[in-house]
């Protein structure tokens, strides 16, 4: 045999042997490894789940301070000019027609005001589901207290054709402010 052929054995074997003990001394860690396996996907649905409850949190205390009136504090834009922006931009995004928005006077009951308003829209029903899931997910309180639904349809001269051209919505929706109230001040005693 020649020196090359006796090395090239040697090699061999020695790949042979390391494939072997590597085979051996990591199958006595393979329980270990399906335990950190197992520890790790606890650990990312625990992250995954603490990143949701963040996010929600953050929601709430968003909705606290758009929706609370704290003493001193004023708004740089009102209440009003909030809610026309947000619901021109949920009409253009989801591109319904907005044919009108009546503000009605303010009601105040208690800490409470409801500012409430009468929209006309046009459009989808689809898109109108989902501009009320828009309202849901504001940061500003929005209910639906009512809404009516009426079909578009064309018209050919005086005749009607039937043609779906859509639907016109009529709803009354509100927004609410709550006040702070201010905890009452103990009269100072001189003692």
């Amino acid at each position: 045999m020649k020196a090359g052929d006796i090395l090239t054995l040697i090699m061999v074997l020695a790949i042979i042997g390391t494939i072997a003990a590597d085979r051996y001394y990591v199958s006595q860690f393979e329980k270990d490894f399906r335990e950190l396996e197992k520890q790790r996907i606890i650990t990312s649905n625990k992250l995954a789940t603490a990143k949701i409850v963040h996010e929600n949190l953050n929601h709430v205390r968003d909705l606290v301070f758009k929706n609370m009136d704290f003493p001193g504090h004023k708004d740089s834009v009102t209440h009003e000019t909030h809610f026309f922006e947000f619901i021109t931009t949920c009409v253009n995004d989801l591109k319904l027609k907005l044919v009108s928005v009546n503000p009605q006077r303010p009601v105040v009951k208690d800490r409470i005001t409801t500012y409430g308003y009468d929209i006309v829209i046009e459009g989808d029903f689809f898109k109108f589901g989902e501009l009320c899931a828009k309202f849901e997910n504001s940061r500003r309180i929005v209910s639906v207290e009512s809404f009516d639904v009426e079909l578009i349809t064309g018209r050919e001269g005086r005749r009607y054709s039937g043609t779906y051209k859509g639907i016109r919505v009529t709803m009354r929706v509100n927004t609410f402010r709550v006040k702070k109230e201010l905890p009452p001040v103990e009269p100072v005693t001189k003692g």
